[in-house]
């Protein structure tokens, strides 16, 4: 693999997680006009009404698979993933819901020693452990976690992603990233939409204008990291994960003027740390036993 295709992967791969970032302060500001169901139904509606523009000019034989139940999981899990996500912004700095949302490696070799029966480095599961003292540093678990609990959630919505990612490592051997993100974002509305019911009364403009504005943002950061892939390897891409959170720290700070403390800082670096190794270290080692 070339440099100048690493390069090109790696800024699709910021750019990806730049959008995931926006995402997030674009849910967070819809929150205060809207309630949950409605905004994350307008995102995901917004998304796929998008894509369809380009994929159903392929004719509805694109949209054939030999993988229907990973597509189904695949997409169930996403929307799971990011609706607990989206929940979680409703009672927790964005910083936190962020970095729980992306705590997904650290489960992903938990879920392949259950689920694919894989063997796990012995390194890989001090990552693990790492990673669950950051989020332990995180949430700070006492009774009170029972009665709030948006970190609890946003833990949730890491687990959901995870699954979500496991399954979409089926899929792509098999299927075009964007048929797998339409089926992603197509099913994800429709199973939203009874839910709406319980969503109140439809949002006012502005907040169904920020809500379809991040849903554009969600489609954006899927496509760049599918581009990203086929560029350079999932080791090269995944490193730049946690930049989200990053980004979503400075944003955070420039339009709320909100400063994580000390231990929450801590907790993300830890759960950074952790990623990065696992991320780098897992991926590498399956690619030369390959």
């Amino acid at each position: 693999m070339t440099n100048s295709n690493i390069l090109k992967g790696s800024l699709l791969a910021l750019l990806a997680f730049f959008f995931m970032a926006i995402f997030g302060i674009l849910t967070k500001i819809a929150l205060e006009e809207a309630s949950i169901i409605w905004i994350s139904f307008l995102a995901y509606l917004a998304g796929t009404c998008t894509l369809s523009v380009f994929i159903l000019p392929k004719g509805l034989a694109y949209l054939k698979s030999t993988h229907y139940p990973y597509l189904f999981g695949r997409a169930l899990f996403g929307t799971a993933a990011s609706f607990f996500y989206t929940i979680s912004l409703h009672y927790i700095p964005i910083v936190n819901g962020t970095l729980l949302f992306n705590t997904a490696p650290i489960f992903i070799p938990l879920l392949a020693v259950l689920f694919l029966h894989t063997k796990i480095q012995k390194a890989i599961w001090y990552a693990v452990a790492l990673g669950f003292v950051g989020i332990i540093v995180i949430i700070q678990p006492t009774e009170a976690i029972f009665t709030q609990t948006g970190n609890l959630i946003a833990l949730c919505s890491g687990i959901a992603l995870a699954i979500a990612y496991l399954l979409m490592k089926l899929l792509t051997s098999s299927d075009p990233g964007d048929r797998i993100i339409f089926y992603y974002l197509g099913i994800g509305t429709l199973c939203q939409l009874p839910l709406l019911y319980f969503g109140g009364d439809a949002p006012h403009l502005s907040g169904c204008l920020w809500a379809l504005l991040s849903g554009i943002f969600l489609l954006g950061a899927q496509i760049a990291l599918v581009n990203a892939y086929h560029y350079a390897s999932a080791s090269e891409v995944g490193v730049y994960q946690y930049t989200s959170v990053i980004f979503v720290g400075i944003l955070e700070w420039l339009i709320w003027n909100t400063v994580p403390n000390s231990w929450d800082l801590l907790g993300v670096l830890l759960v950074m740390i952790a990623g990065v190794i696992i991320i780098r270290y897992g991926t590498l080692n399956h690619d030369q036993s390959t």
